[in-house]
């Protein structure tokens, strides 16, 4: 082991190595000197003891503290490591160095704590990269550029049972297949979502609240390796399919996460648990619009009435709110006329009753297709175009309005 040059002063930058070869540690010593900072230490083995506590030390003290750990040699103690590193440093920013760069590798050490994962053989010129956006995080904020970014749609049913999954997969798939657009569904329940069951996969590997946690290390190629890529042209990222603690995050970061997710697609359709609460109001604070989902009978009447009162008190803007019903018919006991007087709100969007082939897709994993000549498929094809005015299309008048 040895240490880095001594100084009387503060170092603003800190680095420790761990198990890496001669040629990476050369590169961390020389990234370290080209941006002011000093390589504290060359651990040898992994997990630390007793003899490499003056290192810990030495890199506690520095403003900003990095581990470079070296994932090679043994993949399950650099995995332990890179854990126990975390607990004993606290602040210190971990980044992995490896010769194997398959995905499931990297979300592995990311899920270790490591923010960076760099493929050997590691350039000065890379590594002072990672370090020059390490430096960023501790500047004070500045506005960024403004950039395109696409739609966040938000699907919330006013009950249980009202059809907002169903309606999210599927304009989600007329949107991908009618008009070539990159699709994104995202299942925020906290756990046992139906998204991906929607679409006949019943075993993801990641879902969307693991992305979340690991919102400070997120970018296009760790995005990647988390988002599963359906038949249908659609991206998924699934709710959480077992009952534990993975998805107690905070607000803030999931509303990080969506506005990062509208920087990489051109919709972002967002499966909210049904009802008004915290984690509706922090999606529907990211989006564009917001489709609220209510069934045209008594109950759905009264939870609707109660939902939309409910997010004009929250301050939702009434130009985001758009009044979904679902399972429509003329021939209901419950009018247009009624619902929108009961709720003080007009109706945008109207959907028919398609119970027979839902349930074939929904058992089947196979979204209607939008070649369908179902009035369902019809009234999909309208709500899809609307959203991309420069491809809407007349369809002839049938027996459901769109747009009342």
């Amino acid at each position: 082991m040895s240490s880095g040059e001594s100084s009387n002063h503060r170092p603003s930058l800190g680095l420790i190595t761990v198990c890496t070869d001669e040629e990476t540690t050369e590169v961390v010593r020389q990234a370290a000197a080209q941006k002011h900072g000093t390589l504290i230490g060359e651990l040898h083995n992994y997990l630390p003891g007793e003899g490499e506590r003056p290192f810990l030390e030495g890199l506690r003290d520095a403003a900003i503290s990095v581990c470079v750990i070296d994932f090679d040699q043994d993949r399950e103690l650099a995995v332990l490591t890179a854990t126990a590193m975390q607990q004993m440093l606290g602040q210190a920013t971990l980044i992995a160095v490896s010769s194997k760069a398959e995905p499931s590798l990297i979300l592995e050490a990311m899920r270790a704590g490591c923010s960076e994962y760099l493929t050997k053989p590691v350039a000065i010129e890379q590594l002072s990269v990672s370090l020059d956006r390490l430096r960023n995080r501790f500047l004070p904020n500045k506005p960024s550029p403004t950039k395109p970014t696409g739609k966040v749609l938000v699907f919330l049913g006013a009950r249980g049972g009202a059809g907002a999954t169903t309606l999210a997969v599927h304009l989600g798939n007329f949107l991908a297949r009618q008009h070539a657009k990159k699709v994104l569904i995202v299942d925020v329940h906290r756990r046992l979502g139906h998204i991906a069951l929607y679409l006949g996969e019943d075993r993801v590997a990641y879902h969307f609240y693991e992305l979340v946690r690991n919102i400070n290390r997120l970018d296009a190629a760790l995005l990647e390796g988390f988002v599963l890529h359906h038949a249908s042209g659609v991206d998924v990222l699934p709710s959480p399919d077992v009952f534990d603690d993975s998805s107690n995050v905070s607000l803030d970061d999931i509303q990080r996460a969506i506005r990062f997710l509208a920087e990489c697609y051109d919709f972002v359709i967002i499966d909210s648990p049904h009802g008004v609460h915290n984690l509706s109001l922090s999606a529907i604070d990211c989006c564009d619009e917001l489709f609220l989902i209510a069934s045209p009978d008594v109950p759905g009447l009264r939870d609707l009435s109660r939902c939309v009162d409910r997010l004009l008190q929250s301050h939702v803007s009434p130009d985001k709110l758009k009044v979904v019903i679902n399972r429509y018919s003329s021939q209901g006991a419950v009018t247009l006329e009624q619902i929108e007087k009961a709720i003080r709100q007009p109706i945008a969007i109207t959907i028919p009753n398609n119970s027979t082939e839902l349930i074939r897709a929904m058992n089947t994993g196979n979204p209607i297709s939008p070649d369908r000549k179902s009035e369902f498929a019809i009234q999909m094809r309208k709500w899809a175009a609307s959203l991309v005015p420069s491809a809407a299309t007349p369809e002839p008048k049938r027996k459901f309005a769109f747009w009342s």
